[in-house]
């Protein structure tokens, strides 16, 4: 019987396959992050246009 504690020490961060996945991630992360920055940013400046 293995020891799950050595099996997963082992497997940790052994990932680099998956390097392709994690920036594709990323990268929709950021887009994702910029256009809700901006959206809220264009909400702020039309909510004061329209209220003030």
């Amino acid at each position: 019987m293995k020891n799950p504690k050595s099996q997963e020490a082992s497997l940790q961060g052994n990932d680099y396959e998956l390097t392709e996945t994690h920036v594709d991630i990323y990268n929709g992360y950021t887009a994702f992050m910029k256009w809700g920055t901006i959206s809220v940013i264009a909400i702020l400046i039309l909510m004061a246009t329209f209220l003030l």
